[in-house]
């Protein structure tokens, strides 16, 4: 693939498009989206009243670090259009909203900063897609940083190894797949979704017999150098 067996996959971008590599799930790509919005600010590229918006995601667990924090401080001073996509799990890790702060909710962090917040049902598709277009329209038209906060559990464990006998049973008892719920609406308005996983599995498939058929990666003639690196020495800067 392109990384040429030097990353797993998470860390992949795409420049030209806009699309930062990742870093991390946990906050760290706030500061990066907006100085890469503020850099377009001096460029005099972030004008009018159709701004390009940023976008970054993360859960309610990577709103406890630091980076989070600066990050959406300078969103909010910098008044960038940005927003921020918050899925509340209601667990960070293996633990709940009421012991990881002490306000009310995820609105009243982000009326902390200064940052419009727009709430939805995380396990209803149309719920987000309404507040989504909202926070989108009005970052857009210059009104700042925007915060969608989604509501939903994390139906398993963290990870493989992690069996969720945490998550509190009366929570667990009210949950719904939200992917499960978004299969059973695009079937109700007539979608052929058996259609439309058939066409899915064949390009995994194709992707994978493409892989598959590669040359393994060479260490000996890997130049090893720094995706940025690559990128500076090519003029190429966003």
């Amino acid at each position: 693939g392109s990384m040429r067996g030097r990353d797993g996959n998470v860390h992949r971008g795409n420049i030209e498009f806009g699309l930062l590599p990742m870093i991390s799930h946990l906050g760290a790509m706030i500061s990066t989206v907006g100085g890469m919005l503020l850099a377009r600010r001096l460029q005099g590229k972030l004008c009018g009243d159709a701004l390009p918006v940023g976008l970054c995601s993360l859960g309610d667990g990577a709103m406890g670090t630091g980076a989070a924090h600066e990050g959406l401080n300078v969103l909010a001073v910098e008044r960038l259009p940005v927003v921020i996509m918050l899925a509340n799990n209601q667990l960070a890790y293996s633990t709940l909203n009421d012991r990881s702060f002490a306000c009310r909710d995820f609105c009243d962090r982000a009326l902390g900063y200064g940052i419009q917040a727009h709430t939805c049902n995380g396990e209803d598709p149309q719920s987000c897609r309404a507040a989504a277009e909202a926070a989108f329209a009005a970052a857009r038209a210059g009104q700042g940083p925007q915060m969608v906060i989604a509501t939903m559990l994390r139906l398993t464990g963290h990870g493989e190894h992690d069996d969720a006998t945490y998550t509190p049973p009366e929570l667990m008892a009210k949950a719904k797949d939200c992917l499960e719920v978004a299969v059973h609406e695009a079937e109700a308005a007539g979608v052929d979704v058996a259609a439309m996983r058939a066409e899915i599995d064949a390009l995994i498939d194709e992707a994978v017999s493409t892989c598959l058929a590669e040359p393994e990666p060479n260490p000996d003639v890997e130049d090893w150098c720094a995706y940025s690196e690559r990128w500076l020495d090519q003029g190429l800067v966003p």
